[in-house]
C-alpha cells in the first residue's frame, strides 16, 4: 500500500478501518474510562513535545523538508495493510465497441487480467442517464430523476463543497421521490451508508460520483474533481472510492437552451461523428490511466459504463480487477443469478459486489446478486463475443417495433383476405387453387413466432448486414416449418399440419427452456438484457407462443387416439403433455414463469375435461384454479428455502410476502398489465383474431353451419385444444404484466391454425351422419340408426359437442 509506514491495527469484525464506529459506554466504566484517556492524554502530549522531532528527523530522507501540521494523524489513519478497498470508475456510455488496443491501451491492457461482462444499465426508465446510474448504484436497486428533457441526458449538479468533504445538493428530495413515487422503492445513499456504518470512509472525484458514494444524507466523506487532486493519505484512507469520468457524455450534452415563445424550436445535440468518438475514448483511455496510477495496490478496481452518453440504451462495458473477495479477479467472464448469462450482469449486481468486496454482506433492500467468474476464451475473440451480444440486442432492439407492427399488419391482412376467400364463389377450377394459397399462408403466419426463435439457431448477429441477415433467417425458419407440415402423410388430415405446426412450436421452445433459453435471448419474440424485463427462463410472449402449441399440440394428439377408440389414452396423453409443459414452465431455474404456471393450469384441465367429454362447470373452473395457485405457491416456497443467492423470482416474491413488499410488487405488475392496453398494435391484433375467429369462422356458410363448425364436427378435439388456449390467454392477460401481449401472441397461432382446419374443412364438405365410435357414438364406428342418433344427439349435447366424423 502506498504511503507513510504507520498503519493502524485491524478493524473489528463487520467494521472498515478508517473511521472508527462509536459505540456508547456502559454507566458502570465511565469512570475508569476516564482515568484512562487523561493519562493516555499526558503520555501523547510529552510525546509529541519531547519524542516527535526527533523522530521526524530521524525518519526523514536527506533533503526533506519537515511534514506538516497534521501529518502523523493522517499517517495513523490510514487502513491495515490488506484492507478492503473499492475503487468504482463510472465511464458514462463506453461500450466494448469503444475499447481496442490501438484507441485504448489502458483498457485493452486490464482485459488480459480482468473479469469482463456486458452491464446491463436498465433503470425505471428505458433511457439511463448518468444521474440514473449513479444512483442505482448508490441504491443497489433501480432509481431515477426526472430531467426536463426525458429524450436527452444530463450532467449531474456539482455538489456543495464543505471543507475537504461535500454533499449533493437536493439529495433529500431525490431520495424521497425514489422511496415514494416510484415503483422500486430504492433506499439512495444505501451503498455509502453501509461503508459509513462499518467505520470506513468514502471518496468522490467527479459530480456523479458524489451521488454513488454518498451516505443518506447525501454526503461524502472527500470530494476532489480530479484523481490527482486527492492526496496520497486520503486515497490510502478510503474504503469506497468512486471516480466519474464524463468525456463521453459531455460532448452530446443538449445545446443551450431557447425561447420557444419567440418561435425558436429546440434542437437535439449533434452527433458526434466516428473519429470524435474515437478521440474523445483516448482522453477517457488517459483518464483511466491518471486514475489507475492514484489507485492503491489492494484495492479492487471496477471500470464501468454506469450508465449511457445519450439516445437508446445499449449494454456497456464492465472490467473488473484486483485481489477480490474471493482470491482474486483473472481473465474470465463475469456472470451472477440475477442473469445466469456468462459475460453479462447487471448494474444493481455492481452495488452487492461492492458491498462483498467490503467484506460487509448483503444489506437489506439491495436485488443484486453476487457475480463470478466463468472461463473466457482468449482476449480478442472475449471481447468479439461481448461485441456480438451488444450487436444483436441493438438491432433486435431497432427491429422489434417494425417486426410487430409487420406482424400485426400480416395478420389483420390474412383475416381481411381469408374473410373473402369464405364468402366468395370462385368457381369449380378456381376454387382448389384459392383454398391451397390460404392454408400456405395460414399456417405460415401460425409458424412466424417459433421462426423468429429458430433464426438464433444462426449467428446473424455477426453479419455485417445484421438486420437483413435477422429477417431473411425468419423467414427462412418460417418456410421450413410450413415445409415440414405439408410434406408427410398427415397432410391429408384437417388436424395434422395444425398438430405439426404446434409441435414443432412447442418442441423447439420445450428444449430450449431445458437447455439455457438461448433462443428467447435476443429474439424478437423473446427477452432483452438491454430491456431487463429477464434474462432466463420462460419470457411473457415465449410463454404464450409455448402455451399455445402445447394445448394445440394436446388436442391433436388426443383425436388421433380418439380415432381409434381409446378415449381414455386420449385423455391420459393431454394430462402428461400438460404436465411437462406445467412443470417446465414452473421449475425454477428453467422457465421459472410464476404467471406462466397460473395461466397454464386452468387451460391444460380445460382441454383434458373436453377431451374426456366432460362439461366445463364454473365450480370445476375455480377448483382448477385453486389447485394451479397451490402449485404455484408450493414451487415458489420450495425456491425460497434455497440459500438468497441462488433463488430465483420465485422465492424471491415469497420473501417478499413475508417482508410485507407483496403488495407493491402486485400493485407494480397490475399497473404494468393495464398499461400494455395503451399498446394499440397488440390491443388491435387480440381483438381483430377473436372477431375473425367467432365472428367469421363461425359465421353459417351455405351449409348453415361455420367453417369452424365443419372442422369441429370432423375433429372434436380442435374445439378443446383453441379453447384451452383461449382459457390461458385470458388468465394470462391478468395474471402476467406482459398484459395484452400473452393474449394477442396466442392468438397469432391460435388464429391461423382454426383458419387452415376451417379452410381444409371446406375442401371436404360437409360431413356424413356418422358414428365417432367411442368419442359419442356405437362401438363399431358405423352409420347411426335414427334412435341412435337421437341418443348420441343428446349426449352430445351434454358435453358440448357437434356429432360428426372424427
Amino acid at each position: 500500500m502506498r504511503g507513510p509506514a504507520g498503519r493502524a491495527g485491524p478493524a473489528p469484525a463487520g467494521e472498515l478501518p478508517g473511521r472508527p464506529k462509536q459505540a456508547a459506554e456502559d454507566e458502570g466504566t465511565r469512570e475508569s474510562v476516564s482515568r484512562r484517556v487523561w493519562l493516555t492524554r499526558i503520555a501523547v502530549v510529552l510525546g509529541v513535545v519531547f519524542g516527535a522531532p526527533s523522530l521526524l528527523v530521524a525518519s526523514a530522507p536527506p533533503g526533506a523538508e519537515p511534514a506538516a501540521d497534521g501529518a502523523i494523524a493522517a499517517a495513523t489513519a490510514e487502513p491495515a495493510l490488506g484492507a478492503p478497498q473499492v475503487v468504482v470508475i463510472g465511464v458514462p456510455g463506453v461500450r466494448w465497441d469503444d475499447i481496442t488496443p490501438e484507441g485504448t491501451p489502458t483498457l485493452w491492457g486490464m482485459v488480459g487480467d480482468a473479469a469482463l461482462a456486458n452491464l446491463s444499465i436498465r433503470t425505471v426508465t428505458s433511457r439511463t442517464c448518468p444521474v440514473d446510474g449513479w444512483l442505482s448504484l448508490s441504491a443497489g436497486q433501480r432509481a431515477t430523476w426526472p430531467r426536463a428533457d426525458h429524450s436527452v441526458c444530463e450532467l449531474p449538479e456539482d455538489p456543495d463543497i464543505d471543507g475537504s468533504s461535500a454533499s449533493y445538493p437536493g439529495f433529500g428530495k431525490i431520495a424521497a421521490y425514489n422511496a415514494d413515487e416510484t415503483q422500486y422503492g430504492a433506499s439512495i445513499g444505501l451503498l455509502g451508508e453501509a461503508v459509513q456504518d462499518a467505520g470506513g470512509r468514502t471518496l468522490a472525484v467527479g459530480s456523479g460520483a458524489v451521488l454513488g458514494a454518498a451516505d443518506a444524507d447525501g454526503r461524502v466523506d472527500y470530494y476532489a474533481t480530479r484523481p490527482t487532486s486527492v492526496p496520497e493519505d486520503e486515497w490510502a484512507r478510503a474504503s469506497l472510492a468512486a471516480v466519474e469520468i464524463d468525456d463521453l457524455v459531455r460532448a452530446y450534452l443538449p445545446p443551450e437552451p431557447v425561447d420557444e415563445e419567440d418561435g425558436e424550436e429546440p434542437s437535439e445535440p449533434a452527433e458526434v461523428e466516428e473519429q470524435d468518438r474515437d478521440t474523445l475514448m483516448t482522453e477517457v483511455d488517459e483518464a483511466v490511466a491518471e486514475t489507475m496510477a492514484e489507485v492503491p495496490p489492494n484495492a479492487t478496481v471496477i471500470v464501468a459504463g454506469i450508465s449511457m452518453d445519450r439516445g437508446a440504451s445499449e449494454l456497456t462495458s464492465l472490467l473488473v480487477s484486483g485481489p477480490g473477495a474471493d482470491g482474486g479477479y483473472t481473465h474470465a467472464f463475469l456472470t451472477s443469478e440475477s442473469t445466469r448469462r456468462e459475460g453479462l450482469v447487471t448494474l444493481t449486481d455492481m452495488t452487492t459486489a461492492v458491498l462483498r468486496e467490503l467484506e460487509l454482506g448483503p444489506v437489506p433492500g439491495t436485488v443484486g446478486r453476487q457475480w463470478t467468474q466463468v472461463a473466457a476464451p482468449a482476449e480478442a475473440e472475449a471481447v468479439a463475443d461481448l461485441r456480438a451480444v451488444n450487436t444483436a440486442s441493438s438491432v433486435v432492439g431497432t427491429m422489434m417495433a417494425p417486426f410487430f407492427t409487420g406482424l400485426v399488419t400480416v395478420q389483420l391482412v390474412i383475416y381481411a383476405a381469408a374473410a373473402v376467400v369464405l364468402r366468395r364463389e370462385w368457381g369449380e377450377q378456381r376454387r382448389p387453387k384459392v383454398l391451397a394459397v390460404t392454408k400456405v399462408v395460414a399456417l405460415a403466419g401460425a409458424a412466424a413466432p417459433v421462426a423468429a426463435y429458430l433464426a438464433n439457431l444462426v449467428p446473424w448477429w455477426r453479419s455485417d448486414l445484421a438486420a437483413l441477415a435477422m429477417i431473411a433467417t425468419v423467414l427462412v425458419a418460417d418456410g421450413i416449418v410450413v415445409a415440414i407440415a405439408l410434406a408427410g402423410p398427415w397432410r391429408r388430415s384437417i388436424i395434422g399440419p395444425v398438430t405439426i405446426v404446434a409441435g414443432i412450436t412447442a418442441g423447439v421452445l420445450f428444449t430450449d427452456i431445458a437447455t439455457g433459453a438461448r433462443l428467447q435471448l435476443n429474439s424478437l419474440t423473446g427477452y432483452s438484457p438491454v430491456v431487463a424485463g429477464r434474462f432466463y427462463g420462460l419470457g411473457n410472449i415465449a410463454f404464450a407462443t409455448f402455451a399455445t402449441g402445447v394445448l394445440i399440440l394436446a388436442a391433436g394428439l388426443a383425436h388421433f387416439l380418439i380415432r381409434s377408440g381409446h378415449r381414455r389414452w386420449a385423455v391420459a396423453l393431454t394430462l402428461a403433455v400438460g404436465l411437462a409443459a406445467i412443470g417446465l414452465t414452473g421449475w425454477p431455474g428453467l422457465g421459472t414463469d410464476f404467471g406462466g404456471v397460473i395461466a397454464l393450469v386452468p387451460g391444460i384441465a380445460v382441454t383434458a375435461l373436453m377431451v374426456a367429454g366432460r362439461r366445463v362447470t364454473v365450480l370445476r373452473f375455480v377448483l382448477i384454479g385453486g389447485a394451479g395457485l397451490v402449485l404455484v405457491f408450493g414451487l415458489a416456497f420450495l425456491d425460497y428455502l434455497r440459500p438468497p443467492d441462488e433463488r430465483s423470482h420465485f422465492g424471491a416474491f415469497i420473501g417478499q410476502v413475508l417482508n410485507g413488499e407483496a403488495v407493491s410488487v402486485v400493485l407494480r405488475k397490475l399497473e404494468a398489465t393495464l398499461g400494455t392496453l395503451g399498446n394499440w398494435p397488440l390491443t388491435l391484433l387480440a381483438a381483430c383474431a377473436l372477431l375473425f375467429l367467432f365472428g367469421v369462422l363461425n359465421r353459417p356458410l351455405n351449409w348453415k353451419a361455420g367453417a369452424l363448425q365443419l372442422a369441429y364436427e370432423r375433429v372434436p378435439a380442435l374445439r378443446a385444444g383453441l379453447t384451452g388456449a383461449l382459457v390461458t390467454a385470458m388468465v394470462g392477460f391478468a395474471v402476467n404484466d406482459s398484459g395484452i401481449a400473452i393474449p394477442a401472441l396466442a392468438l397469432t397461432i391460435a388464429t391461423p391454425l382454426a383458419l387452415y382446419a376451417s379452410v381444409r374443412a371446406m375442401e371436404l364438405g360437409k360431413p356424413a351422419a356418422t358414428d365417432p365410435g367411442p368419442s359419442g357414438g356405437g362401438p363399431n364406428g358405423g352409420t347411426l340408426g335414427p334412435m341412435q342418433r337421437m341418443i348420441a344427439l343428446r349426449r352430445l349435447r351434454e358435453v358440448g359437442q357437434r356429432p360428426g366424423t372424427s
